[in-house]
C-alpha cells in the first residue's frame, strides 16, 4: 500500500509539473544544446534590436575591403567573458561568407575554439583537423611535419582565409611558436590571403607577445564593454518569447535580472542562467516565475558558486577553511584571532590525517580565502601587548555550514567528530 501511494504522488508530481510548464523549450536556456542555425536565428533577432550596434559596425568596416578585393588588417576583439565577442564574431562571418559568395568572393573561415587551455602542438592539430590537413589527434609527429600539413592543405586555395582563434591567451606552453607560425611563417607560405581575428578576455594579452612576432602583427583591436541593463532586457525578452510559457513571467522580472547582472557583471550568459533557475524553481512550486522568485534564484546560484569553488580548491585551502569556521563556532562570536584559528585548523588537519602546515603559511592561506571573499581580515592593536590580525567569516550562515559539510565529505570527516 505504501509502495502505491508512493507511486501514486510520483505520478501526481510529475503531472503537476507538465500541466503547470513553466520552461516550454529548454534548449533556448542554454546556447549549447542549440543547434548551429538555431544559434544564428537567435543572433538575428537580438542584432535586430539594435544589442552591439556599434561593435557591428566596426566589424563591418574593417572587413570592407574584402568586397573590392583588398586585404584587410588582422582584428582582435577584447572584452570580459561573456560580453558577446564569440557570437557577434561568428555572426557576422556567416554573414560575410553568404555576402561574398553573392559576389563571386572565394572566402572561407575557420573558429579554433581554444575556450579550454592547451599547448601549442594540441592548438595547431586542432587547426588542422579544421582544414582537413589532419582527421583526428595525431601523435609521434613533431610541430615542424604538423605545420608542414596545414601548408600543404591550403596550398591550392587562393581565396581568402579568416582564422577566428578564439580565447587565443589559453595556448599556454610555446605560445610564441604557435602565433609565429600563424602570423610570420603561413602568410609567406601559401597564396590565400589570411585575416586572423583573435579574441581574447585579456587585455593585456598582446604586451607579452615575442617582440619580433608583434612586429609583424598589424592588429586593429575593438573592445567589447559590458553589456548595459537595456541590452540584456532586449536579449532576455527574446529568450523569454522562446523558451518559456506565455504568461509565465511576471512584471518587473526581465527588469530585475537585467539590473542584477548589469550591475555586477554585464554577462549576458550569467543573465540567461539566471533567468532559466529562476524558470526551474517557478516550475517546482507551480507557480509563475515572481521578483521573489528571483531574488531565490540569485542566492542560490552564489552559494553554488562558493561551494564549487571550494570543492575543487586545494586541500590545505579547505581544511584552513574549516579550522576557521570551526574557530569561530567554538568562540560562539563573529570574529577569531589569528592564534586561534590556526589552532582550530591544526586540529582538523589532526582529524582529517593531513599535515599542517606552519604558521606562515597558514596566514598565506587566509589572505587567499580573503581574496576569494569567504573572509575578512584586520589588524587590531593591542596596545602594549603588540598587534594581532582578526578574522572575520564574509559569508551568511546558511553558507558557511553547507561549505563546511562540503569540506567534512571531501575529507570523510564526520559530523560528529568535529561536534
Amino acid at each position: 500500500m505504501e509502495q502505491a501511494n508512493a507511486r501514486t504522488k510520483m505520478a501526481g508530481s510529475m503531472r503537476n509539473m507538465r500541466d503547470h510548464a513553466v520552461i516550454l523549450n529548454r534548449r533556448f536556456l542554454d546556447d549549447e544544446q542549440l543547434i548551429r542555425s538555431e544559434q544564428l536565428a537567435v543572433l538575428e533577432e537580438i542584432f535586430n534590436t539594435n544589442v552591439r550596434d556599434r561593435e557591428m559596425r566596426e566589424i563591418s568596416c574593417h572587413f570592407a575591403p574584402v568586397l573590392r578585393r583588398d586585404h584587410p588588417y588582422h582584428l582582435a576583439l577584447w572584452g570580459k567573458s561573456g560580453t558577446g565577442k564569440t557570437l557577434t564574431m561568428i555572426y557576422f562571418l556567416n554573414f560575410l561568407a553568404e555576402m561574398c559568395r553573392k559576389e563571386g568572393i572565394a572566402l572561407r573561415y575557420v573558429h579554433l575554439d581554444l575556450t579550454t587551455a592547451r599547448p601549442c602542438f594540441r592548438a595547431l592539430n586542432d587547426l588542422a583537423c579544421l582544414l582537413n590537413a589532419s582527421k583526428r589527434y595525431r601523435r609521434g609527429i613533431s610541430l615542424e611535419e604538423l605545420m608542414g600539413r596545414i601548408e600543404a592543405s591550403l596550398e591550392a586555395y587562393r581565396g581568402y582565409l579568416v582564422l577566428f582563434i578564439d580565447e587565443v591567451d589559453n595556448v599556454r606552453r610555446d605560445r610564441d611558436t604557435f602565433l609565429a607560425f600563424l602570423v610570420r611563417r603561413l602568410p609567406q607560405q601559401i597564396r590565400a590571403k589570411l585575416i586572423l581575428v583573435f579574441a581574447s578576455n585579456r587585455l593585456n594579452w598582446s604586451d607579452h607577445l615575442d617582440p619580433r612576432t608583434k612586429s609583424f602583427l598589424k592588429l586593429n583591436e575593438l573592445v567589447f564593454k559590458p553589456y548595459d541593463a537595456i541590452d540584456l532586457q532586449r536579449i532576455l525578452q527574446i529568450r523569454v518569447r522562446k523558451a518559456l510559457r506565455p504568461q509565465a513571467v511576471e512584471n518587473g522580472v526581465v527588469e530585475k535580472i537585467a539590473a542584477l547582472a548589469s550591475r555586477e557583471h554585464g554577462d549576458a550568459r550569467k543573465a540567461v542562467a539566471l533567468l532559466a533557475r529562476s524558470a526551474h524553481l517557478a516550475e517546482k512550486a507551480g507557480c509563475s516565475i515572481s521578483v521573489d522568485t528571483v531574488d531565490e534564484a540569485a542566492r542560490q546560484i552564489e552559494q553554488d558558486k562558493y561551494t564549487t569553488m571550494i570543492r575543487t580548491a586545494p586541500v590545505q585551502l579547505q581544511a584552513a577553511l574549516a579550522g576557521i569556521i570551526e574557530g569561530v563556532r567554538t568562540k560562539r562570536a563573529d570574529l577569531v584571532g589569528s592564534g586561534e584559528a590556526y589552532d582550530a585548523y591544526r586540529a582538523f588537519c589532526t582529524r582529517a590525517s593531513l599535515r599542517p602546515l606552519t604558521g606562515r603559511a597558514f596566514g598565506d592561506l587566509v589572505t587567499e580565502l580573503d581574496m576569494y571573499s569567504f573572509l575578512r581580515t584586520r589588524v587590531e592593536s593591542k596596545g602594549r601587548y603588540g598587534r594581532t590580525r582578526e578574522i572575520v567569516l564574509d559569508i551568511p550562515d546558511g553558507l558557511a555550514s553547507t561549505i563546511y559539510n562540503t569540506i567534512l565529505l571531501n575529507f570523510d570527516v564526520s559530523q560528529q567528530a568535529s561536534d
